[in-house]
C-alpha cells in the first residue's frame, strides 16, 4: 500500500533591515493639509516631492533635492503643536515586495510657539517593491501605499 501526502507550506518573508538617511532642509508647504495623528508619505518622484515640501535657505544655499532615479523618500508629519515633538522612524524593513516603515512620535517640553513636526528620510530605490506600509509604535497600520510602475 502506497500512501501519499501532499501539503502546502505557507512562508512569510522574514523582514530585512533597510538603511536610510535623514534628509534635512525641507519643510511642508503651507497648502498641505494634515489629518490628526501621524501623516505618512512614500514619495517616488520629484513632482510628488515638490508638491509636499519646499527647501529652507541656509544663507545663500538651498538643500539638494533627493535623486529619484536612485532613491525613494519616506516622510512623516503631524499637525502643528505647542509641544516639542520629534517624529522618529525607528526602522525600515523589506519583507518580500513590501517595505515596512515603523515610526513614532517622541514628546518633550511645552513650547512658547508652535512647531511643525516633520521627518524626511531617503533610501536606495529597490526595483521590486510593490507597497509601502507605515506602522505606529503599537504596530498598527497607519497608511499603505501601493506602488504602480
Amino acid at each position: 500500500m502506497l500512501l501519499l501526502s501532499f501539503f502546502t507550506i505557507n512562508t512569510i518573508a522574514q523582514p530585512e533591515p533597510v538603511e536610510y538617511s535623514q534628509l534635512d532642509g525641507f519643510v511642508l508647504r503651507n497648502n498641505v493639509k494634515l489629518g490628526t495623528g501621524l501623516n505618512c508619505w512614500a514619495i517616488i518622484n520629484l513632482q510628488q516631492f515638490n508638491k509636499l515640501f519646499t527647501p529652507v535657505r541656509s544663507g545663500n544655499n538651498l538643500p539638494a533635492a533627493p535623486k529619484f532615479g536612485t532613491q525613494f523618500v519616506l516622510a512623516v508629519a503631524s499637525p502643528a503643536t505647542m509641544r516639542k515633538t520629534t517624529l522618529i522612524i525607528e526602522r525600515v524593513e523589506l519583507a518580500g515586495t513590501v517595505l515596512n516603515v515603523h515610526c513614532r512620535p517622541s514628546y518633550g517640553e511645552t513650547l512658547s510657539t508652535k512647531m511643525f513636526p516633520l521627518t524626511i528620510v531617503t533610501l536606495d530605490r529597490i526595483s521590486f517593491i510593490k507597497s509601502f506600509v507605515f506602522y505606529n509604535s503599537d504596530n498598527k497600520v497607519i497608511k499603505t501605499f501601493t506602488f504602480r510602475k
